[in-house]
């Protein structure tokens, strides 16, 4: 019994039947997009308020300024993430009059995004602190229920999980150029995955907790969509000769399966909860169905990031120019998902064209917010925020007085996060499952739960946090 509660408190499971066509999800999108934007707006206050040296007092900052108010918004304090939002925008606003920083970074004669910036180390991060966050907070009554899970179709904050992972890995991947590329590519990325995918179920049957199969099938999960998403998208990726083939690829692999899904009647077998699933296939339909798709975004996703890259150093005009690309890519992506919104729908289970282009507005979006923020509006001299690859190769060292470069070390836990990201998220699980099996959330007062989350984000982060610290990089 304990294990059915578990897997159905993992969904938003409607009373009644909702139409795929219905603009529910389009509310849906922008109730996910203001708990991201929470999250984002603490990691603004972390950069802006936190200026000492010293790391361990830069986590402290950045746990209460980050971690401390997402875990609320999930949870009791749900109603009010649209408010701080909009507090952090007004605020935006004023600073922008008053301090004008956009004057100022119209004097400057370069910004150095570098070959890895700054912005898509931001992005893995906040999704490793999100999902963390989540896992564990859906399963006390305190978690805000519209943010669970859609069963069918649907838009809600965990929708984004599996999809902003997927984008977050073709940001920071390459196109394999040769056989030793790919065979890298396969054996260092994609095996490991699915080796931890074999180990996830092992460890199911051992201690007997629930998995709902209406999410990625009755044998597979997260790291066998991960890993299998890598090794599919690097044999695309082997394909081109350029990184600017990877577009016309990216958006014909995802035609065709929305084709499929629509003409072919995948959508509806996939989705359909009577058929039985008596083989390999159909007891694992929404896992497999849905690689295609995911495949997809995988593709998008590195263009996307071969694209942002292709100069790492730029003018003023330059960076604007970029910005205003992001910008309307972000609006195309979003007419693209409202269309498909009462098209044919947005369905994480199949990953369908609604949800390929939700995840392309939510990161382009979020892209363009972030290198604004953090290059022309509080940045106003800072060159260690354009290649974050020497802070992941090395341990943060306490050093000067406060300065430009040392002001661009303060993101203490984003590069803990982006260092190690799979330890934490595998110590996520872990306890994830002790807390299920120990503590039983679902009984849990909202003041306990609270603290309980807390501690636990404690744990992960400090445990990435130390990790950083000492220079010690596993994955």
């Amino acid at each position: 019994m304990a294990s059915e509660r578990v897997a159905l408190a993992s969904y938003d499971i409607p009373e009644q039947h909702i139409d795929k066509r219905s603009w529910e999800s389009i509310e849906q999108s922008f109730a996910s997009l203001c708990v991201i934007l929470a999250n984002f707006s603490g990691i603004v206050l972390a950069r802006v308020l936190s200026t000492r040296p010293n790391p361990n007092i830069c986590y402290l900052v950045e746990f209460a300024l980050i971690v401390v108010p997402t875990v609320l918004f999930v949870t009791v304090a749900s109603s009010y993430s649209v408010h701080f939002v909009a507090l952090m925008m007004v605020l935006l606003l004023l600073y922008l009059l008053r301090a004008r920083p956009l004057s100022r970074a119209k004097s400057r004669a370069q910004f150095q995004l570098g070959t890895r910036p700054f912005v898509l180390t931001l992005m893995r991060s906040m999704t490793h602190l999100i999902t963390a966050i989540c896992i564990l907070a859906i399963d006390f009554a305190s978690f805000h229920r519209p943010y669970r899970k859609s069963r069918l179709f649907g838009a809600q904050l965990m929708d984004t999980g599996i999809g902003l992972f997927v984008v977050t890995m073709g940001l920071v991947s390459r196109r394999p150029r040769n056989c030793a590329d790919l065979r890298r590519s396969i054996w260092r990325s994609s095996l490991p995955l699915i080796l931890l995918g074999i180990a996830r179920v092992v460890a199911i049957l051992i201690v007997g907790y629930g998995q709902d199969e209406h999410e990625y099938g009755r044998h597979l999960n997260a790291f066998f969509t991960l890993g299998l998403t890598k090794f599919f998208g690097s044999l695309f990726c082997f394909l081109p000769r350029n990184d600017t083939h990877l577009l016309p690829l990216g958006l014909g692999l995802l035609v065709c399966h929305q084709l499929a899904l629509t003409l072919g009647g995948i959508s509806e077998y996939v989705m359909n909860e009577d058929l039985p699933r008596s083989t390999f296939v159909s007891a694992n339909r929404e896992g497999l169905f849905s690689l295609p798709g995911f495949v997809a975004i995988y593709l998008l996703s590195i263009c996307l990031s071969r694209w942002l890259v292709s100069k790492t150093s730029l003018s003023y005009n330059e960076i604007v120019g970029k910005l205003r690309s992001l910008l309307i890519i972000s609006v195309l992506c979003w007419l693209l998902m409202a269309g498909s919104a009462y098209a044919v729908g947005i369905a994480r289970v199949t990953c369908n064209l609604g949800y390929v282009s939700w995840m392309m507005f939510l990161i382009t979006s979020m892209l363009c917010l972030s290198i604004f923020i953090f290059h022309l509006v509080i940045d106003d001299d800072n060159e260690t925020l354009g290649d974050i690859e020497s802070l992941e190769k090395s341990p943060l060292i306490a050093t000067g007085s406060g300065n430009a470069k040392d002001r661009g070390d303060l993101l203490v836990i984003c590069n803990s996060l982006n260092m190690n990201g799979l330890v934490f998220f595998l110590l996520a699980n872990i306890l994830t499952g002790g807390v299920n099996i120990f503590l039983e959330p679902e009984y849990r007062s909202d003041p306990a739960s609270v603290f309980i989350l807390l501690a636990y984000m404690l744990v992960v982060t400090s445990v990435a946090h130390l990790l950083y610290k000492t220079g010690i990089r596993i994955a």
